[in-house]
């Protein structure tokens, strides 16, 4: 069996092995790897081996066959924590089976399906706002209506009129993980968390102080710079919001059948123990934000590829126009194959989280390759949604790319917008029928176009959020 040295190496790396070059082009590098290394290779983080995987074959092997073998790494739940916690998103083994179970009840499909008039109804509030000929933010917009929809049927709150607020606040958290992604700073604190966590059979005292010590390696350093102020700020205003949702609830003394209430009746199956206040803040925060932030990047580019082909947005108008003035319904959005096709592939372009990573809880033998345990193994989606010889011509905008012959011809494992496995999201089905619906009324009720046709690419630094603005003109289309 072939060990992590036999890997192909990508070329290029210096004194700091590929993290400079990660860190300045995080999605470019692995496009430039899977041309390079093939399915299978490795690049290093400052003398540290990582292992990216190309192949779909390999990707299902890591994420669905062997997937009770790996958890995710250090780094990321690191990364991760301010905004996550210890929520389902960076959970492993029996805590996550545990959240996951919990929380799985509102994202079967009947629940879902339950949620299409709430969504419709923000939808409609929303869209009622907007101006003949006025010139619209897309991004703004999209926010504004998919972080309603979550707080609507996740909470039965509303954030209209603090959509602004709340977005800028996880705009820098999420600039916090980018500024933290292959940082010599996670590194560190990923080496030490895990040399901690091997210290078992320590005495009571000594235990207490480890586990203080790995806490404190999880929460953002105290710097007095400009950014860690602002990433402070915004989790205050952040945890205040999910505090007084929770607050609010608990007065009220009612129950609903939403995520909330649920969150505060759950009870710890050993000792019958309520959830604390930080763990409904872990998990409520993390649907929240997963709840809308795919949902608002993916509509947003959605509405930037169809201003920009007019094919691809002819077809979807007379499609729109096949409901005969129904409005879009869980009922009825299997009569909207090309939508369902633009927002997949604005998601195939885009994919709000650019890669995920596995590490082995043991030497496992995967692809081939001895791979030592704790060493990440990379799945970069950016790149395998780019690769030319599962998606032709990648770089074009073709929603033709998802009818179920085309869907059918391709390996699994080749799209992976929400990952696969058993750690796929939760609320996969949640997010195209809310991108369904917006969607569809906005092509029922308005025409666009763009105000520069100057192309825009991803920020990096927002989960592939558009870099500037998408500014629309739009025109209400005559009843």
């Amino acid at each position: 069996m072939k060990t992590l040295n036999d890997l192909p190496l990508l070329s290029g790396g210096t004194w700091n092995g590929h993290a400079g070059e990660f860190r300045n082009a995080p999605t470019e590098i692995f496009v430039r790897a899977q041309r390079e290394v093939g399915d299978i290779g490795r690049l290093d983080f400052f003398k540290l081996p990582a292992v990216m995987v190309f192949s779909p074959q390999l990707v299902h092997e890591l994420l669905v066959e062997k997937s009770k073998q790996f958890y995710k790494s250090l780094a990321i739940k690191i990364m991760f924590y301010p905004m996550a916690g210890r929520g389902l998103f960076t959970a492993d083994g029996d805590p996550w089976k545990r959240q996951r179970k919990l929380m799985a009840p509102l994202f079967q499909p009947q629940a879902i399906r339950s949620y299409a008039e709430m969504m419709n109804d923000v939808i409609t509030r929303c869209l009622d706002t907007w101006k003949d000929g006025e010139v619209i933010d897309a991004g703004r917009e999209m926010t504004r209506i998919t972080m309603g929809v979550a707080a609507k049927t996740l909470f039965d709150a509303d954030t209209l009129d603090e959509s602004d607020d709340i977005s800028d606040a996880i705009h820098q958290m999420f600039n916090y993980i980018t500024d933290q992604t292959g940082s010599a700073s996670i590194m560190v604190r990923a080496l030490l968390a895990g040399f901690l966590m091997e210290r078992t059979n320590l005495p009571p005292t000594i235990a207490k102080l480890r586990d203080r010590a790995f806490d404190l390696l999880h929460e953002p350093v105290p710097v007095p710079t400009r950014e860690r102020i602002q990433l402070f700020k915004a989790l205050r205003l952040l945890d205040d919001r999910i505090q007084r949702m929770t607050d609010e609830r608990r007065r009220s003394g009612h129950t609903k059948d939403d995520l909330l209430s649920r969150l505060l009746a759950a009870r710890d199956e050993d000792d019958g123990s309520f959830m604390t206040d930080r763990q409904v803040r872990d998990e409520a925060m993390t649907l929240f934000i997963a709840g809308h932030e795919t949902t608002a990047t993916s509509t947003t580019w959605s509405l930037y590829f169809l201003s920009r082909n007019p094919e691809s947005y002819k077809r979807w108008k007379e499609e729109v126009t096949g409901l005969q003035g129904e409005k879009p319904s869980a009922d009825n959005t299997s009569k909207l194959p090309w939508t369902r096709g633009v927002f997949r592939e604005a998601l195939r372009i885009y994919p709000p989280a650019f890669a995920v990573d596995r590490v082995g809880l043991e030497d496992v033998e995967f692809g081939g390759y001895t791979i030592p345990r704790r060493t990440p193994i990379i799945v970069p989606i950016h790149a395998i949604h780019r690769n030319p010889a599962i998606w032709p011509d990648p770089d074009r905008f073709d929603p033709g790319r998802f009818t179920p012959e085309q869907e059918a011809k391709r390996p699994r494992a080749s799209y992976l917008p929400f990952s696969v496995g058993s750690r796929v999201c939760i609320g996969a089905m949640f997010a195209e029928l809310e991108a369904l619906l917006l969607l569809g009324q906005i092509a029922q009720r308005f025409e666009f176009e763009p105000v520069d046709t100057r192309e825009i690419g991803p920020d990096l630094r927002t989960a592939l959020r558009p870099e500037k603005p998408i500014l629309l003109r739009v025109r209400k289309v005559a009843n």
